[in-house]
């Protein structure tokens, strides 16, 4: 297996392909998944795990309003 390091170093140089050559972009892809992986076999976390948690950090941020400003008094 492909160390951690060595996967996160050639996802650097791809990037910096894809930044002048979308067409690497597949290669990036590949790399991203790659990393995943190992850091999941790293933990001992399931790629189900991984995503779960990831799912749960997201609804942990508090929620942006969207309500915009007005000079208009709220009706009662």
């Amino acid at each position: 297996m492909v160390s951690i390091q060595r996967i996160e170093a050639a996802l650097l140089k791809v990037a910096a392909l894809v930044e002048r050559d979308p067409a690497f972009s597949p290669v990036f892809e590949r790399l991203e998944a790659e990393l995943a992986k190992a850091r999941a076999l790293d933990t001992g976390e399931t790629e189900v795990q991984r995503r779960a948690r990831a799912l749960l950090s997201q609804r942990a941020k508090p929620a942006t309003s969207l309500a915009t400003c007005s000079s208009e008094t709220p009706l009662p």
